[in-house]
């Protein structure tokens, strides 16, 4: 697994010279000369993208992030003896999925020519179909059992580590402990994966012993949830993310929050261990973790934006202790700050402890719909074409238009979700099929 976030941090690497924009496919064009075939894509900005295959049946999938399709446009692209259809799909509300129905296998390649102020960015796929792919032997003996994504939750503090204490009594270690255990609930109603809690009761845990739970586990995600506290500050509120900086916190409030996050009572020193060699194996992985960790919580925080304030609208950085796995992406949430009056008495109420799990859970599914790790079941159900996203119902939202948006029949919506007819209410949770 971390060859493989190696191999996709070096192709977001690659990329990072290219800058975007929300963006629009105008067209799809394709030319075919021989046995190959070339698709062009115009839009009209620069954008990130992610094109891969897939098998049984052959097709190559292009993600097109934050683009949406020209509502003018109109699929005009006849098929052949190479392309049997070419479908699109929105990925979520602002991307954009093209799927390409292949005949048999082949070979691809693509690059993008950024446009100008005269003529559109292209996105050029080459496919080849001029090699010869031998199926290799299936040995039903060695096959692997597909397994839950793991997911570790760490409620803050706890036990003789109160954390902050809200104006009118309220402990931050006991509202976080009640909304880890929602987010645990939610994510074990799933059908591929599966939430551990580091403590589940008000009970004292060292940092470093969250952090190796979360090892010990092979976690693909630790979370550490928490509510910040400013004893000055009645007024501040909103969520903030956090992720483990290499070269300390990037700013004064971040280096604050660190020390005091760090402060976990009776904590012990890692034993039995080389510290030059923890060190440079540290390094060897920590960087794709945490470029990771910044790819989930950049999606968390765009959900919690749909539930409540927040605060810092970018993941921040800091020495976190708590995060300083090197070959889990974790990351750590601020839900709120307690030592505001309004904002401790919201952390103490069911429903938007609810409404927190519920954004926070969507946010780490929506980042795993499109990084599934390998030998998972959501993998595999991607790979064959039965992906099937949990959407929230958000205020203003209609079935036909969530239809419409995802490109999928309303029938099929409402068979899905055993829905008779089209109302649905705010805050209900949708089964969504994707790409059919």
């Amino acid at each position: 697994m971390l060859i493989k976030r190696i191999i996709l941090f070096s192709i977001l690497c690659s990329l990072a010279s290219l800058t975007w924009s929300a963006a629009t496919l105008k067209n799809i064009r394709m030319a075919v000369q021989d046995k190959q075939v070339r698709l062009v894509l115009d839009l009209d900005t620069n954008i990130n993208t992610r094109v891969f295959s897939l098998d049984n049946p052959n097709r190559l999938v292009i993600d097109l992030e934050n683009t949406k399709l020209l509502n003018s446009y109109r699929h005009t692209l006849s098929t052949n003896k190479f392309i049997d259809k070419i479908r699109l799909g929105g990925e979520s509300n602002k991307n954009l999925r093209v799927v390409v129905d292949l005949t048999r296998k082949a070979e691809f390649k693509y690059f993008i020519i950024p446009g100008s102020r005269t003529q559109n960015t292209r996105m050029v796929l080459d496919i080849d179909f001029n090699q010869s792919f031998s199926q290799p032997p299936v040995n039903k003996l060695s096959t692997v059992p597909l397994r839950d994504i793991k997911i570790v939750i760490d409620p803050g503090h706890g036990g003789k580590d109160p954390g902050a204490i809200g104006p009118n009594g309220t402990w931050e270690s006991l509202v976080v402990l009640a909304v880890s255990r929602q987010l645990a609930n939610q994510i074990n109603k799933t059908s591929d994966m599966r939430a551990f809690l580091t403590r589940s009761d008000d009970s004292f845990v060292a940092l470093r012993d969250r952090m190796e739970i979360a090892r010990e586990q092979k976690a693909d995600l630790f979370v550490s949830i928490h509510a910040d506290a400013l004893d000055n500050n009645t007024r501040v509120k909103g969520a903030s993310i956090y992720i483990l900086s290499n070269k300390g916190a990037n700013d004064e409030a971040s280096k604050r929050l660190a020390k005091r996050e760090n402060e976990n009572l009776g904590d012990i020193s890692l034993s039995n261990k080389n510290d030059s060699l923890a060190s440079v194996l540290m390094d060897l992985s920590q960087g794709v973790s945490i470029e990771t960790s910044k790819e989930v919580g950049e999606s968390i925080l765009k959900e919690l934006a749909r539930v409540g304030t927040v605060r810092k609208k970018k993941v921040q950085q800091g020495s976190f202790l708590v995060l300083k796995s090197p070959d889990v992406p974790s990351l750590l949430i601020e839900t709120t700050y307690i030592s505001n009056p309004n904002e401790e008495k919201k952390l103490k109420d069911k429903k938007f402890q609810t409404r927190l799990a519920k954004a926070i859970l969507q946010g780490i599914r929506n980042y795993f719909l499109v990084n599934p790790p390998e030998g998972t079941k959501l993998a595999n159900n991607l790979k064959n074409g039965a992906s099937i996203l949990d959407y929230t119902v958000q205020r203003g939202d209609t079935l036909s238009e969530i239809a419409e948006t995802y490109n999928v029949k309303i029938t099929l919506l409402r068979s899905y979700n055993n829905i008779s007819g089209s109302t649905i209410k705010v805050g209900q949770a949708l089964r969504i099929p994707l790409y059919r």
